[in-house]
């Protein structure tokens, strides 16, 4: 095992950390340990992964999201715990155990397949009227669409992301994804600094003005919803907020930090997975074909209905963003907060040792992956020549076990959907140059999301 003492200075970039893996993993090898500060050991190999999380502690724990603990638990009247996504230990795995069910049951999530292709579809007609530029970023237009499908999901709210008003800065859903961007992107950078402990300084007042809206908004919601529950007890509301009401016990100022949560985690991360599928798609189109090929099958006109039962048959749109994730998953990997000495490869990990999982890293390395940069959805489907049994615990887009995303069935349904409804209606070309990745929390496309959409004749 090696010590870097080097990654605060030289070829090191804060906002690079994909490329900060790969020098860490070419000038120390598998094991990297770094310090000062906070002891931190970043792993490469998967055998090595997949030892870090079978020597896990039962509540799972992080060191993240640091700053917005200490902004949370600072306002008793609003929230119990600093959250599920930087709280520890039994509040943590209170919030998980009671909210966990409305995510990850399979039923529940089916329930959202109309609603959610409802809002696609109507994004769809939105591309063709607007007759968007070649050189515009489309990830402008993914927010929106990911605030308006988590709108319905979540909170049976819409937005109106894509009336014209809304396309204003000052709009409602324009805040609130500049709110989600503002608290996501600061949070890496305030996890490992202190100075906002004793002094507000502007990245801390900036995740400070986010939070505050996002719970503004939040507040607002619940509240309707409620009264709108008390005059409609009959409401058919199949929503995440519906659900959460209908528990018995469950305390209010738990769920405000759920809804505050969902619209931090479901805006920016699902679009940017979007962004880079997308990317991958428009150029490959043998891959586009196939997947073209199959969606029509499964759905011979244009307007024909998504069901469960179709996206369940769609094997080569699912190996598609099972490829994507590989290559640009949606963080560079895991970390985790170990709460009890662990060993890998005969070394003494102590307790208290922040692990990241390098698993972008691994994941394009031709040590564990055939051709490893080539983007060859095939490798996943069981019944094709190509297929690889690649390691479990290689590509880990969504985490693993316990504290692995609350979401993740939700989002992949939501992003499945998208790219079928997209693929279905046009053909997608990239007009960009190689797109790579910023850090910011969540890995986001450095560059704008260039693409032309030619409409399908049938």
């Amino acid at each position: 095992m090696r010590s870097s003492l080097e990654t605060i200075t030289g070829d090191y970039d804060a906002e690079a950390l994909d490329k900060n893996a790969w020098l860490n993993w070419k000038r120390y090898g598998t094991l990297v340990r770094e310090e000062p500060g906070v002891n931190v050991l970043h792993v490469f190999e998967p055998d090595d992964i997949e030892a870090v999380f079978r020597q896990d502690h039962r509540y799972s724990a992080r060191r993240s999201h640091v700053a917005m603990q200490h902004y949370r638990v600072n306002k008793p009247h609003l929230y119990n715990t600093g959250g599920l996504l930087s709280t520890n230990g039994p509040d943590w795995w209170r919030l998980r155990s009671t909210f966990q069910k409305n995510f990850t049951g399979p039923e529940s999530v089916k329930s959202h397949v109309k609603t959610t292709d409802c809002v696609v579809k109507e994004f769809v007609h939105w591309i063709k009227e607007k007759k968007l530029s070649a050189h515009e970023d489309f990830l402008f237009y993914l927010n929106r669409l990911n605030l308006e499908i988590i709108g319905v999901v979540a909170f049976n709210e819409r937005f109106q992301s894509f009336s014209q008003s809304e396309q204003n800065s000052n709009s409602r859903s324009s805040k609130i994804i500049a709110a989600a961007f503002g608290s996501n992107s600061g949070i890496m950078k305030l996890d490992k600094g202190f100075i906002w402990k004793f002094f507000k300084t502007p990245l801390y007042k900036k995740l400070v003005e986010s939070q505050d809206y996002l719970g503004k908004i939040s507040i607002e919601i619940l509240l309707k919803r409620i009264k709108f529950f008390e005059e409609n007890k009959t409401d058919s509301d199949q929503s995440l907020l519906a659900s959460f009401l209908l528990q018995p016990n469950v305390d209010i100022k738990d769920i405000v930090g759920m809804m505050v949560d969902i619209l931090m985690a479901a805006i920016d991360t699902t679009a940017y997975t979007t962004s880079f599928a997308l990317y991958h798609i428009s150029r490959n189109p043998d891959c586009q074909e196939k997947m073209y090929k199959e969606i029509v099958s499964f759905l011979p006109e244009k307007n024909s209905d998504i069901t469960p039962e179709i996206l369940s048959k769609m094997n080569y749109v699912r190996s598609v963003i099972k490829e994507s994730l590989r290559l640009n998953p949606v963080a560079i990997g895991v970390g985790r907060l170990l709460q009890k000495d662990i060993i890998i490869r005969d070394y003494l990990i102590p307790k208290g040792t922040v692990v990241v999982t390098q698993n972008m890293l691994a994941s394009r390395l031709p040590l564990f992956v055939k051709d490893p940069l080539a983007f060859k959805p095939e490798r996943w489907l069981r019944a094709s020549s190509n297929y690889e049994n690649l390691h479990p615990f290689l590509s880990l887009p969504f985490g693993f076990g316990p504290r692995s995303c609350i979401a993740r069935r939700l989002a992949e349904q939501n992003i499945c959907i998208t790219l079928i409804r997209v693929i279905r209606e046009f053909e997608i070309k990239w007009n960009g140059g190689e797109l790579g990745v910023r850090t910011y929390l969540i890995n986001k496309p450095d560059q704008p999301v260039a693409l032309s959409f030619i409409e399908r004749s049938m």
